[in-house]
């Protein structure tokens, strides 16, 4: 599982069936204490997320799979939560998320 900032949405007017519905999106990935890591992948969003949103990411094939009720889904990535705030050695980050 992944920390990461989602950059974009990203839309297509052809695309494989299982996307049908579905949002893609553009997501950096992010160090423990939320520092960008200049790394983006492309994940399927399940929970709503918005650009800006710091996000969990799961790259793992078989759950991709069940999520996305396909057997061998084209992707991977998923977005499977909204990170609220990120806490590291028992206090809370310096770059902990506002509300």
């Amino acid at each position: 599982m992944k920390i990461g900032l989602v950059r974009a949405t990203v839309t297509a007017t052809v695309k494989h069936p299982v996307y049908e519905g579905r949002t893609l999106m553009v997501v950096e990935v992010c160090l423990p204490d939320l520092t960008p890591t200049g790394v983006e992948l492309l994940a399927v969003d399940t929970v709503q997320a918005g650009i800006g949103e710091y996000v969990l990411v799961l790259k793992e094939g078989n759950s991709a799979a069940a999520v996305l009720g396909v057997k061998n889904p084209p992707l991977q990535e998923l977005i499977i939560g909204i990170i609220d705030s990120v806490e590291l050695n028992s206090k809370m980050n310096d770059n902990s998320i506002a509300t």
